[in-house]
């Protein structure tokens, strides 16, 4: 992975021209809401990926990159929309750098064009996990199991673990669909071997008396097992007489009384009333027919979502706005969704019907049969004709779509019914004619039969075993593969769960060093419980306040990233997620990512000053790695807190001879600066409730501060006899406070400068001693050789030292022990 040397930002966002020197160091980004912090952040996103989060996915609107994108006055050239990052490659150990506008965001510019440093690159992109900001890490902490689990596989990248698992789901109950009417089948042929046999149930011994007792009759040797090739009916042909004829009266009259029951079923008012509800449901269904054609395009569609750019439709290329894309394919996915709801109410409506239908079939097909083969035939066509019908009918509802012929197929009025059952009535008289057979014609008629249905049973089991097969297969297959994920996923969690459970305890150990957490992975879904001082596991909005969400929110992005990337976890931006952290635990997230992190350049952003000091004070972000914001303005962009700016303006403000605003301008940066003084020196400043502090209460404080300082260094250079020590020292404290003296000696300008006075009319001249002074006054407290701000170093609430960045200022301020010799 990379870190971050430089970030250069052209007509991007709220930015118009901004360089920023990051240094692969961590580094933070201050100040008010409003002043441009969040375009620094999205530029790293999109120099590196391509895209803007806040510009994208749900509950964004008509937001897009392209449109967006480019600050408002560049709106119209996307082209102008410039992000240049220079990098440094660890794994290559070397620099490169990537420019990337919103005009084609796809195709950056990297130089080196290397195919390694491009490989590195690619491989950022497809981990836009690296950036953060609080909205999006508090998904992981309060969000419903399902979609916690979509969130956190998304940033494992497992999320196709899911998609997997549904494909292998939808093929199980295909499976068992189809499994449903072999069923069938293999229960219709069972009832009619049973029929022809005389028998109750389907087994070996039950199914070999039936048939010895008419073998018997026939002189035949009895069977004494039965196999998958065993003919009940084995032995018959070598036997001499009258041949058989062709319909087996006894049978036949079964068959026949059998089949007329099932005709007549069909035409009972409560058989009508049940296929009369099915076409009303059928019919509410027409509106959303379309998309019931496909029910797989829900995964397209979902999959569109995933991929597309902002711009375009990922499959046909057409351009799109970004809401109106989302809005388009959710409310396909949506009416997708109902519309398979209310298709599996309907067939299971249609599911009775069809069961009749199938179990007419056969019924009829043998009737066709008895009368074609009568000695004197009848016509067939009426059994035949409502045999297909049937038949084809059945494949219709099966099939369910088209919906207007799953409707016509549920036509009741049916005049080919009727004549069927009118035709029984010929065929039952024609078989009534048939002479009574012999107990040997009835013994052979019995075998004959017998065995013709005993092979169409056997068919049919060979259908269903299979059907159960492939049915078994693929649930054992489902189910293996859920086991198998969510044993994997359980031991990655678990992982992630150790890892987050130590960087909760290490910022929260003052209460909850015991502090337990519980990510249980199941079907689909991530369950995630904490401990609440030992009262329980519960979820962790339940009990827990939304500072801790936040923390718990931080180091769980930390574990599964620290999971994820090992140690090519290299650079991190997280925007504004730590602002809810409550205070007492600010120092101990900043020890745990400087210590837990060390490799890792970490970009952050906050709008509270004293975040910005606790990062610094904790050695986090060193003194020089931070910008912080002033103002914004939508023509000139952020405005930073630099001294040569904010000098520069004032300067240019008394030129022009304006010297209220100079003077408003001097005094917004004083009360800045001198914050920044009492911060890095210990400036002891009388509580205020609201916080709010002016350059009264800062000023006199950071002065006392200074002061303390020298005298404790020239106290402590004279305990060890430091004589040259003591005069330095002594050199820079009279220096120090000249520049105080003659700071307050004009600052009685300023206020009057600031507001209404008739009498404070001031000229140029009159104001430019009052900046003079006060640049000097600042740079007493700034080392004159790297210009880092001094500070304090402390062992607890001891102050042992003030120094600067590069070491330059070190006043020691720890006196020689009265016990230790010369």
């Amino acid at each position: 992975m990379i870190t971050v040397e430089r970030i250069k930002i052209e007509e991007f966002r709220g930015i118009r021209d901004l360089t920023v020197d990051l240094g692969s160091a961590n580094f933070v980004v201050c100040g008010p809401n409003g002043t441009g912090k969040s375009g620094i952040v999205d530029a790293l996103e999109f120099g590196l990926t391509g895209k803007i989060s806040r510009l994208i996915g749900k509950g964004r609107g008509a937001l897009s990159v392209k449109e967006h994108g480019p600050h408002v006055n560049s709106r119209t050239h996307p082209e102008k929309a410039v992000v240049t990052l220079e990098v440094w490659i660890q794994s290559l150990g070397q620099k490169a750098t990537i420019t990337r506008d919103v005009k084609s965001p796809k195709t950056p510019k990297i130089t080196p064009d290397d195919p390694a440093i491009r490989a590195v690159f690619e491989h950022v992109q497809r981990h836009p996990e690296f950036s953060l900001s609080r909205r999006e890490i508090i998904k992981y902490v309060l969000a419903e199991p399902g979609e916690r689990a979509e969130e956190v596989q998304a940033l494992l990248q497992l999320d196709k673990l899911d998609t997997t698992r549904k494909l292998l789901l939808k093929i199980s109950n295909a499976a068992t669909r189809d499994l449903k009417a072999l069923e069938g089948e293999r229960d219709r042929a069972a009832t009619h071997l049973m029929s022809a046999l005389g028998i109750a149930e389907v087994k070996a011994l039950t199914l070999l008396a039936s048939v010895n007792a008419k073998r018997a009759a026939l002189d035949l040797p009895a069977l004494t097992k039965l196999e998958a090739t065993t003919s009940i009916r084995d032995g018959l042909e070598t036997q001499s007489g009258v041949s058989a004829p062709k319909v087996p009266k006894i049978q036949a009259k079964t068959d026949i009384a059998k089949g007329l029951a099932s005709l007549e079923a069909i035409t009972t008012p409560e058989s009508e009333a049940a296929w009369s509800g099915v076409v009303d449901a059928l019919s509410a269904l027409k509106e959303n027919e379309a998309k019931l054609a496909d029910m797989t395009r829900d995964g397209m569609l979902a999959t569109a979502l995933a991929l597309f750019d902002e711009e375009h439709c990922p499959v046909c290329e057409i351009e799109w706005k970004p809401d109106e894309f989302r809005a388009v394919v959710e409310a396909q996915r949506k009416q997708l969704k109902a519309a398979a709801a209310e298709r599996k109410r309907a067939e299971g409506l249609i599911e009775p019907v069809v069961v009749a239908l199938e179990g007419l079939r056969p019924m009829l097909r043998q009737l066709a049969a008895y009368a074609r083969d009568l000695p004197t035939p009848l016509a067939f066509e009426p059994f035949a004709v409502v045999a297909k019908e049937a038949d084809r009918r059945a494949e219709v509802l099966r099939k369910f779509l088209p919906l207007d012929d799953a409707i016509a197929a549920l036509d009741t009025d049916w005049e080919d019914v009727q004549l069927a059952i009118e035709h029984i009535a010929a065929l039952s008289a024609s078989v009534e004619a048939l002479s009574e057979p012999t107990d040997r014609d009835a013994a052979r008629d019995f075998l004959t039969v017998g065995q013709e249905r005993l092979e169409s049973w056997r068919q049919a089991m060979t259908k269903y075993t299979a059907g159960k097969a492939k049915a078994d297969a693929a649930a054992k297959v489902y189910a293996l593969y859920g086991a198998t994920t969510d044993k994997a996923l359980e031991a990655i969690y678990k992982d992630v769960e150790a890892e987050f459970r130590s960087y909760y305890r290490d910022i929260n150990g003052d209460d909850e060093s015991k502090f337990e957490a519980q990510l249980t992975p199941s079907l689909g879904k991530l369950g995630f419980e904490v401990d609440f001082y030992g009262k329980g596991f519960f979820p962790p909005g339940a009990y827990h306040s939304e500072g801790h969400q936040d923390g718990m929110g931080l180091c769980l992005y930390l574990a599964l990233m620290k999971h994820l990337l090992g140690d090519q976890f290299t650079f991190a931006v997280l925007d504004d997620v730590l602002m809810s952290v409550d205070a007492g635990h600010r120092r101990e997230v900043c020890t745990l990512l400087r210590a837990k992190f060390p490799k890792t350049q970490f970009v952050l952003t906050t709008h509270d000053p004293v975040w910005l000091n606790h990062m610094k004070s904790s050695k986090l972000v060193a003194g020089k790695s931070a910008i912080t914001f002033r103002k914004w303005h939508v023509d000139h962009g952020p405005q930073e807190w630099k001294q040569t700016d904010v000098w520069a303006e004032v300067d240019q403000l008394v030129a022009n001879n304006e010297i209220r605003a100079a003077a408003g301008q001097l005094r917004h940066y004083l009360e800045y600066a001198a914050a920044e003084w009492c911060t890095r020196l210990g400036g002891r400043v009388e509580f205020r409730s609201d916080g709010k502090y002016e350059l009264g209460d800062l000023l006199p404080a950071a002065f006392g501060a200074m002061n303390e300082l020298y005298k404790r260094a020239k106290s402590t250079a004279q305990s060890w006899g430091d004589k040259a020590r003591v005069d330095e020292i002594n050199g820079c404290h009279t220096t120090f406070t000249a520049a105080v003296t003659q700071s307050q000696s004009e600052q009685w300008e300023i206020n009057p400068a600031v507001h209404f006075n008739e009498w404070a009319n001031f000229q140029r001249q009159d104001f430019e001693p009052v900046v003079a002074a006060f640049k000097r006054l600042e740079s007493e407290f700034e080392c004159p050789a790297c210009g880092d701000l001094i500070y304090v170093v402390r062992s607890g609430k001891t102050k042992e030292a003030a120094r600067c960045g590069c070491a330059k200022v070190n006043l020691n301020l720890k006196p020689k022990p009265k016990d230790a010799t010369a």
